[in-house]
């Protein structure tokens, strides 16, 4: 009798040596996809468990998973790894759900077809920018869909007007975790010059990128509200300029307004 109330006290500890070995397991398996969803361009098994801090053999064994589920695609003549089909019908069911974007895809074709040029909607996520939606200019035949990608929050007009609105605290907290990385010549690395334009584009309503992530790249952003006043994400164009998209700040801050509306 002593041994099976032995056993049975030992049972829950055995559990939670499995549940943690799970979540160890999850973790890494997460860690393959970020490492090659961020690459943009096909990793090897080597690089991978180089980038996500496992050990190669882990690596292997959690690709070899990922590719049998459909999460990962691996070439058959070079063995790198690409993100598979399998995330799409995730990304579809976000996407076709996120009621930021659905109001606001409309007033992206329209702001594109007015402009001529192109439209973005952008969101804070773990302290950069994510692009949730897109029109290319209307001269371009393609629909823009860059949705997914993201971008620094500090040197992107999109992040500077979402930033803009948060309590300075929070702005102080986010550099703290994303330094101010230079990009190109212009991008503002210093602190008291980063708040200084955080500042300037609260005072005008609208934030600049001059070309202080990709070089020849410009934009102008305004942010979009909730009914508390606190950015849920921007709006913007970009363009090879900056007076172009000067000449279109009072349209792209009223359709901000617009979108803010039919999310209040």
């Amino acid at each position: 009798m002593a041994r099976v109330t032995s056993i049975s006290k030992d049972l829950p500890e055995a559990a939670d040596d499995l549940d943690r070995s799970a979540l160890k397991s999850l973790r890494k398996a997460l860690a393959v996809l970020n490492v090659i969803a961020g690459a943009g361009h096909p990793l090897t098994v080597a690089a991978v468990a180089l980038n996500a801090g496992i050990p190669r053999p882990t690596a292997y064994r959690v690709v070899q998973t990922l590719v049998a589920a459909g999460y990962l695609i691996q070439d058959p003549r070079d063995n790198r790894l690409s993100i598979g089909f399998a995330v799409l019908p995730l990304a579809s069911s976000v996407l076709d759900r996120n009621r930021l974007r659905l109001e606001a895809l409309p007033h992206l074709h329209a702001l594109a077809k007015q402009t001529g040029e192109r439209a973005n909607l952008g969101i804070l996520y773990r302290d950069r920018v994510l692009y949730i939606a897109g029109v290319e200019k209307p001269v371009l035949p393609t629909l823009y869909s860059r949705f997914g990608k993201g971008a620094p929050a500090h040197c992107s007009s999109l992040g500077k007007a979402i930033l803009a609105f948060l309590p300075e605290a929070d702005v102080r907290d986010l550099i703290e975790r994303e330094p101010l990385t230079g990009h190109t010549p212009t991008t503002i690395t210093s602190r008291g010059g980063f708040l200084k334009e955080l500042t300037e584009t609260r005072n005008r309503g609208y934030a600049l990128d001059r070309a202080e992530h990709v070089p020849g790249s410009y934009c102008l952003a305004v942010p979009i509200f909730d009914a508390s006043h606190r950015p849920l994400g921007a709006i913007g164009l970009s363009g090879r300029a900056l007076e172009p998209l000067l000449e279109h700040r009072d349209l792209v801050a009223q359709t901000a307004e617009i979108i803010s509306h039919h999310l209040l």
